[in-house]
């Protein structure tokens, strides 16, 4: 692995998702807890940072009136906009609380669908610092990290799946995305075996 080759791209790590009282906490809640998740996305981002790695935040928001999802949202984009969620400039949409992030870190603006390159710059920012590799982590596992695992690899990235540093609704949902779809299209690894790896 070449680490200055090498971006963590993290999707969401946002209070709505992470933090007790965000409008979807209790729904992730179950992963959170027995993947000790928010601790593991910090030790990923610490050591990874250290190491000389990009860090890129893709955090994702809706205007108040969600009119991004047009006139008839439906599935997961229903059901944030019913629970009122991840609306711009609200402590909900906003990077969580005790997330380390820093001054050096990107964050790319735009989201407001599954795929994080879709209508995003993230393609162009990761090109520009001359990333071919990726690890992925943050929410949810089996519908964002998983459209944006399949459209890096389209794009010809290789592409690392966190598993433990990743959530998602229930633990039946994640346990199937990890186990049988995202070694379709990534390398799935916990955060330490990406870590060791990457010090090697």
């Amino acid at each position: 692995m070449k680490v200055k080759q090498t971006a963590v791209v993290l999707l969401e790590l946002q209070n709505d998702f992470l933090t007790e009282g965000g409008k979807l906490y209790p729904l992730l809640k179950p992963v959170l807890e027995t993947y000790d998740v928010k601790a593991n996305q910090n030790e990923l981002i610490r050591a990874a940072r250290a190491s000389g790695m990009l860090i890129v935040h893709v955090p994702i928001s809706f205007s108040t009136d969600y009119r991004e999802m047009g006139d008839a949202p439906y599935g997961i984009l229903q059901a944030v906009k019913n629970a009122g969620a991840l609306i711009k400039d609200t402590w909900g949409s906003a990077i969580a609380d005790g997330v380390d992030i820093q001054a050096d870190d990107i964050v790319v603006e735009g989201k407001s669908g599954i795929d994080a390159f879709a209508g995003t710059h993230l393609d162009f920012v990761l090109r520009s610092h001359g990333i071919t590799a990726i690890a992925l982590a943050g929410q949810l596992t089996n519908i964002c990290i998983e459209s944006t695992m399949r459209a890096a690899y389209d794009k010809g990235y290789r592409v690392f799946g966190i598993t433990d540093a990743s959530a998602t609704i229930g633990l039946e949902q994640y346990d199937a995305s990890i186990e049988h779809n995202w070694p379709m299209f990534s390398e799935p690894m916990t955060h330490n075996v990406f870590l060791d790896r990457a010090a090697a």
